[in-house]
């Protein structure tokens, strides 16, 4: 492996491991909010540990802290948006619904970063977003029975919306190890769980969730979830997306869905269709297709 690629690879795996989030949410009884917390404290602290014991520097400018809290806003925002549109729409919708990052993250790839993508690229995201689609068994606003109510369409609202949080968040991180700063991923990663878990703990308080762990079950699965998908996956994608295109890297985050059902397949009631097979084939074939070739080799 040389280093060109091992950033795409920590982006790749950090992506799949991010699949057990849906998975902790769905095995777990207590409040979203509660559980998105506990992710954000318990990753926090672990990282927090690491960073002490290699006697990292917790010094960092101002832009930085900022980027940095910024993008733990944005990724709680994310959840907690996320969360309730699941259970507006489902989980499949839900899932397409939230990865049109991609589609956010070319925008602001282009804008901010004046990176240059191909029609290859547009190609490659609209492959996977129909990949994920045949995976979820997501239903459309067409579907026989589906009941156009107020709360179904906000639920499609809000998907959106946690698609923009999402993108923003993996933007502000790229801002905050940029090249002109010095932070160390760790350190960063620290800063915006700490941001996150203000926000969320202030989310549960204001809709009543109680924060206290109820049983073994869930101290395991809010453990999984801090621990495990903040505090790995998400520290293998923050250290790799600095160094991938912003572009690049939404469609690469689109193996998280495909991630999340292989887990469903392997360990739960799923059970593997030719189409759910044909959405799998789509979907990283198309993530393959549009990494190597959906972009220009240099920026404007």
């Amino acid at each position: 492996m040389n280093d060109t690629n091992k950033p795409l690879i920590s982006l790749i795996i950090g992506g799949f491991i991010l699949a057990l989030s849906g998975v902790a949410v769905a095995y777990g009884t207590m409040g979203t909010s509660a559980m998105g917390f506990y992710r954000m404290l318990l990753g926090g602290i672990a990282l927090a540990i690491v960073a002490i014991s290699k006697k990292l520097s917790f010094s960092v400018s101002r832009k930085t802290l900022f980027y940095a809290c910024l993008a733990g806003c944005a990724l709680a925002l994310d959840l907690y948006w996320w969360h309730k549109s699941i259970r507006m729409v489902g989980p499949g919708l839900g899932a397409i619904l939230t990865n049109c990052q991609s589609f956010s993250l070319a925008i602001f790839g282009y804008f901010l970063f004046k990176e240059r993508i191909t029609v290859i690229y547009f190609v490659s995201l609209l492959m996977s977003m129909l990949g994920i689609g045949l995976i979820s068994g997501a239903g459309v606003l067409a579907d026989q029975g589906t009941n156009l109510s107020g709360d179904y369409i906000l639920g499609v609202v809000l998907g959106l919306a946690s698609a923009v949080a999402y993108a923003l968040c993996v933007v502000s991180i790229k801002l905050s190890q940029s090249p002109k700063q010095t932070v160390h991923p760790i350190v960063n990663m620290v800063y915006l769980c700490g941001a996150a878990t203000i926000f969320l703990f202030v989310a549960a308080a204001m809709e009543g969730e109680s924060l206290v762990i109820p049983d073994s079950k869930n101290l395991f699965t809010v453990l999984a979830y801090g621990l495990i998908v903040q505090g790995i996956a998400w520290l293998m994608v923050s250290s790799a997306v600095p160094h991938v295109k912003t572009s690049i890297a939404g469609l690469i985050l689109l193996a998280e869905p495909v991630g999340t059902y292989l887990v469903d397949l392997m360990f739960f009631s799923a059970k593997l269709t030719s189409v759910s097979f044909i959405g799998i084939v789509l979907t990283i074939s198309a993530i393959y297709f549009g990494s190597q070739y959906g972009t220009a080799k240099t920026s404007t």
